[in-house]
C-alpha cells in the first residue's frame, strides 16, 4: 500500500474510533502531510505557530463536541498536531496542554509502531530491507517512500479481508472468525496468506495441512510468542528455545498485530481466548523465573499477575513511585478488563494512598499540639483522610478473591495506619488533660440544631434533618462530594459530647441542647436530659420534637424512606421539618462482623445521598445531615489491648470508657473530672483507656471513647440546586456473561450500554439478588472497580462499549441462583436483569 494511503487510513480509523487524536511528531516529519491532511467531518489543528492559540480552538471544538445540537459539530472528530514529542514522566504530562485531549481520545507517535520507520514496514512489508537500508543510511521523505509501493500483492487477501496491511491482516486472520473462516472458502487465499505470514512475521507451518483453521492456532502461537520474546528484557528460558517465533525484523509487524487484536472490541475476545490457549499448551507460569521481568506489554494473562507482584513488592518496599509507575501502565491492560483481576489492582491503588496519608499524618503530629490545634488538622488539614483511606483500602480487600499476592502490603499498611493514629491520639490525649475538651471557639454538637435548623424553620422553609448513627466525619466529607452535582454543599463539623456513644450524642442534637444537656442517675445508670426532660430513647427525642414543631413535624428510617417512598411521600405534604433516623453504620460495624463491616460500612453514603436526592425531588430544598458520634475501625484488638477497669463506683461500663467515681488507678488509663471533658451532671469522673485499648474483647470496630475519629461529627448542609431533570427514556443495557452459571463469589460480568446520539453515560446500580420476585433479598453487589463511585457504590457505564463490573456475592448465599440486576439509583426501576445458576459447589 502506497506509504501516504496507509498513514491517512490509520488516522482516519483512529479518529472514527476514538474521535480525538494527538499526532506527536517530535522531528517534525510530517509537517507537509498535515496540511493536506483531510477526513470526513474532521478538524485539523496544528500547534506548529501557536501552542496557546491551538489549545483555545481545541477546547471551542471539544466543548461543541459535548454540548452542541448541531449534528454537523456534535459529530466532528478532531486531529490536533504537535510538532515535539509526548511526555514520559507524569511531570511531563502534566505540563501538556494536550494530554488532557490524548487521554480523552488516544495519542498517535508517541510509540515505536507510530514513528516513519516502522510505519513504512507496516505499510509495505515486501520493501522492509530497503526501507531498513533507507532510514540506516539517511532520512528517506515522505514522497521517496510512496514511491516504493508500485501494485498489489495481495488481492485476495485484499477481497477477504479489505486490507493488505500486514498487520491488519495477521490481526484479522488469527481473531476475526468470520473472515478467518473465509480464508479456507476463496480458492487460493490460503497460499496468500501464508506467504504473506511467511513475509511478514517468518511463520513457516509445520504441518503439510493447507487449511486455515487447522494453523490458525499455531499461527498465533507464533506470533503472541514474539511479541513476548520481543518485550522480555532478558530474553526466554532455553526450554523455550525451540518455540517458533519472527526475526527481529519482524518486530515493528508483530508489535503493531497484537496492539491490533487487543484494542479492536471486535478481536479482542478471540484474542483473549488464543492468548490463554497458548499460555496453558507452553506452560508459561510454570517455565518462567518467578522473578522475570515481564517487560511494557501485556501479551499473556500471567504477566499481568506477574506485574500485581512486582507492584506489590513495590508497595511493600516501600518505593510508592516504582508502584505507582507499574499501577498506571498497565491501567489499560486488557488483563485488567477481566473484572475478577480489577479488584487487586484496585486494592493496591488505595495501599498507596493509605501510606502516603499515614507518613503525612505521622510528620504533622508533634507534642504540645493543643485540642484546636489537632481539632483543625483533623478537619481542615487532611488528617482525616488517613482514616478514609484506611476504610476504602479494607473495603478494596473485600472484592479480592485471592488476597495472597497482596499479604505483605496488608500487614504493611495496616501496621502504618495503626503506627499513625496511635501516635496522634497519644498526642490527643495528652492535650485533652492539660486543656480539657471540646476546645474554646470550637463548633459544639449541641448547637447543630440550633444553628443550622431552627432559624431555618423559624423562615417557614422545609428542611429534611438526618439523625445518622456513627457517621465519622471523613465519611460526611465523601457525603459531601456525591451531593456536589446535585446542589450547593457545605461540609462542616463539630466537637461532639462525651461519652461518645448513641444516647448522649443523639440528645446532643436535640433543640436547646448547648448548655442544658446533663448525665443524670436514674435506676443505677445514666441518663441524659435536658433541664427535666430525659431523654433515654430515640421514642423521648423524638417526642419532644413532636411538642416543639406540632404537625410541622414528622419522622421515619431511611429504611422506610428508601424502601417504601409511595407511603412516606403523601404524609410530607404540609412538613417543614422532616427527620430522618438511621442506625445503619453502628449495626453494621456492631453486629455483621469484621469482614462484612469492611465491606458494606461505606454503603451508607451512597443511601444517604440517594435520599437527599429524592427529598429535593419532594420540595426539600434544605437538608442537614449530621451524626451523634463517630468510630474507630481496627482490622483486631491486639491481645494487650484489652485493659482491667480500675475499682470505683461506675455507673456506666462501656467499652472505651467508665464514668461515676474511681478508687484508684489503673494500667493502660487515665482518670478525669467530668468538667474537664464537657460532661455536667451527677458523675464526677471518667476513665479512659490509653491509646484505642478497650475495657471489653471484640471487634476491631468500636467508639465511646475520647479520640478525633470518635469524637468529632460531620455536619453536612445541602441546598438544592434549582435545574430541573428532563426525563429520559429507559436505556439498552445488556449483561454480558460467559456462561448461564457462576463458580466463585465474584462474578466478573461485563455491561453493555446501547449509547443515544450523545453518547450519554448511564449511573446505575448493580446488584444480586436472591430470586426473581419483588421480595426477593440483596445478596451481592458491584464491588469495587473503576466503573463504581467508591462514595456512593454507583456505577457508570459508559455508551457503545463494554464496562466490565464484578459484582461481590455475600459468603454467606448458598441459594440456587441470583438474579442481576441493573437499576436507576434513585428510582431504583429495573432497568436490565440476568439470572444465573449457582454452581460453586458442583
Amino acid at each position: 500500500m502506497k506509504f501516504t494511503s496507509f498513514l491517512h487510513k490509520k488516522l482516519v480509523d483512529l479518529l472514527n474510533d476514538r474521535r480525538i487524536v494527538v499526532w506527536y511528531d517530535a522531528d517534525g516529519d510530517f509537517t507537509g502531510f498535515v496540511r493536506t491532511f483531510n477526513a470526513p467531518n474532521c478538524e485539523v489543528l496544528s500547534a506548529e505557530e501557536s501552542v496557546l492559540k491551538t489549545r483555545r480552538r481545541a477546547d471551542e471544538i471539544y466543548r461543541l463536541m459535548n454540548e452542541s445540537e448541531n449534528p454537523g459539530e456534535r459529530d466532528r472528530c478532531l486531529l490536533i498536531y504537535i510538532p515535539g514529542r509526548r511526555g514520559v514522566t507524569e511531570d511531563e504530562r502534566m505540563r501538556d496542554p494536550f494530554e488532557v485531549y490524548a487521554m480523552a481520545g488516544t495519542a498517535f507517535g508517541d510509540t515505536e509502531d507510530q514513528k516513519p520507520a516502522s510505519l513504512a514496514r507496516q505499510a509495505m512489508p515486501d520493501r522492509v530491507e530497503e526501507i531498513t537500508r533507507l532510514f540506516r543510511e539517511g532520512k528517506p521523505t515522505i514522497d521517496l517512500l510512496d514511491g516504493l509501493e508500485k501494485s498489489q500483492r495481495w488481492p485476495l487477501l485484499n477481497e477477504v479481508f479489505g486490507t493488505e496491511t500486514p498487520a491488519d491482516v495477521v490481526a484479522l486472520a488469527l481473531c476475526d472468525k468470520a473472515k478467518a473462516g473465509r480464508v479456507d472458502e476463496e480458492p487460493g487465499c490460503i497460499e496468500e496468506l501464508l506467504r504473506l505470514f511467511e513475509d511478514a512475521v517468518g511463520f513457516k507451518p509445520a504441518s503439510r495441512s493447507r487449511k486455515w483453521k487447522t494453523l490458525r492456532p499455531k499461527a498465533a502461537e507464533h506470533v503472541l510468542f514474539s511479541e513476548f520474546v520481543f518485550d522480555l528484557p532478558d530474553g526466554p528460558p532455553d526450554a523455550l528455545s525451540a518455540v517458533s517465533r519472527a526475526g527481529g525484523e519482524a518486530k515493528s509487524v508483530i508489535f503493531a498485530a497484537c496492539e491490533r487484536m487487543r484494542a479492536d472490541s471486535n478481536l479482542r475476545d478471540t484474542y483473549v481466548e488464543l492468548a490463554c490457549w497458548i499460555e496453558n499448551d507452553l506452560g508459561l507460569p510454570h517455565i518462567m523465573p518467578a522473578d522475570f521481568d515481564p517487560g511494557e506489554r501485556d501479551t499473556f494473562p500471567f504477566e499481568e499477575r506477574r506485574l500485581l507482584g512486582l507492584a506489590a513488592g513495590h508497595v511493600a518496599r516501600g518505593d510508592l513511585a516504582a508502584a505507582r509507575r507499574v499501577i498506571e501502565t498497565r491501567k489499560r491492560s486488557i488483563w485488567r478488563r477481566d473484572p475478577q483481576r480489577s479488584p487487586a489492582w484496585t486494592a493496591l491503588e488505595r495501599a498507596c494512598v493509605l501510606i502516603e496519608a499515614a507518613d503525612g499524618t505521622q510528620a504533622g503530629v508533634r507534642a504540645g499540639m493543643s485540642p484546636a490545634d489537632l481539632l483543625k488538622a483533623y478537619t481542615e488539614g487532611g488528617w482525616s483522610d488517613l482514616d478514609r483511606a484506611s476504610r476504602l483500602f479494607e473495603s478494596a480487600l473485600t472484592a479480592c478473591s485471592d488476597e495472597a499476592a497482596l499479604t505483605a502490603v496488608v500487614d504493611l499498611c495496616r501496621r502504618r495506619y495503626r503506627e499513625a493514629v496511635l501516635k496522634l491520639q497519644e498526642v490527643f490525649l495528652a492535650a485533652v488533660q492539660a486543656e480539657g475538651w471540646p476546645p474554646d471557639g470550637a463548633p459544639k454538637q449541641t448547637r447543630v440544631f440550633d444553628e443550622y435548623v431552627a432559624p431555618v424553620l423559624e423562615r417557614r422553609e422545609r428542611t429534611a434533618y438526618f439523625m445518622v448513627d456513627s457517621l465519622r466525619f471523613e465519611m460526611g466529607r465523601d457525603l459531601g462530594e456525591a451531593l456536589a452535582g446535585a446542589g450547593e454543599v457545605e461540609v462542616g463539623y463539630a466537637a461532639g459530647v462525651f461519652p461518645t456513644v448513641t444516647i448522649t450524642g443523639m440528645a446532643a442534637l436535640m433543640p436547646g441542647a448547648d448548655g442544658m444537656l446533663r448525665l443524670v442517675e436514674k435506676d443505677g445508670g445514666l441518663v441524659p436530659a435536658l433541664g427535666a426532660r430525659l431523654l433515654k430513647t430515640s421514642s423521648d427525642r423524638m417526642k419532644l420534637l413532636s411538642e416543639t414543631y406540632g404537625d410541622r413535624f414528622f419522622e421515619t428510617t431511611l429504611d422506610d424512606l428508601l424502601g417504601a417512598p409511595k407511603k412516606i411521600a403523601p404524609k410530607l405534604k404540609n412538613i417543614d421539618l422532616f427527620v430522618v433516623r438511621t442506625q445503619d453504620p453502628d449495626v453494621i460495624g456492631e453486629n455483621l462482623g469484621a469482614w462484612r463491616a469492611r465491606r458494606y460500612l461505606s454503603d451508607i453514603i451512597g443511601d444517604l445521598a440517594g435520599a437527599v436526592r429524592r427529598l429535593t425531588e419532594w420540595g426539600f430544598d434544605r437538608v442537614v445531615i449530621t451524626s451523634d458520634h463517630g468510630h474507630m475501625m481496627l482490622p483486631e484488638i491486639p491481645a494487650g489491648d484489652v485493659v482491667q477497669s480500675p475499682p470505683g463506683g461506675w455507673l456506666e461500663n462501656k467499652r472505651r470508657c467508665r464514668l461515676g467515681s474511681g478508687l484508684s488507678g489503673a494500667a493502660g488509663t487515665i482518670t478525669l473530672k467530668t468538667g474537664h471533658v464537657g460532661i455536667q451532671g451527677d458523675v464526677e469522673e471518667v476513665c479512659l483507656p490509653i491509646g484505642f485499648r478497650v475495657f471489653s474483647d471484640g471487634d476491631g470496630y468500636f467508639h465511646g471513647g475520647l479520640s478525633l475519629q470518635e469524637a468529632v461529627v460531620p455536619v453536612v448542609v445541602f441546598r438544592a440546586g434549582r435545574d430541573t431533570k428532563t426525563a429520559a427514556g429507559k436505556p439498552e443495557i445488556d449483561i454480558r456473561y460467559r456462561s448461564d452459571k457462576f463458580t466463585s463469589r465474584v462474578i466478573g460480568l461485563k455491561f453493555h450500554l446501547q449509547g443515544d446520539i450523545f453518547g450519554t453515560p448511564a449511573r446505575v446500580r448493580i446488584e444480586a439478588y436472591d430470586g426473581t420476585g419483588a421480595k426477593a433479598k440483596v445478596v451481592g453487589e458491584a464491588a469495587d472497580c473503576e466503573a463504581r463511585d467508591e462514595k456512593t457504590r454507583e456505577v457508570t457505564l459508559q455508551a457503545n462499549t463494554e464496562t466490565p463490573v464484578p459484582v461481590l456475592i455475600d459468603p454467606d448465599f448458598d441459594g440456587p441462583e441470583v438474579e442481576i440486576r441493573v437499576s436507576d439509583p434513585e428510582t431504583r426501576v429495573v432497568w436490565a436483569r440476568r439470572r444465573l445458576k449457582n454452581a460453586m459447589l458442583d
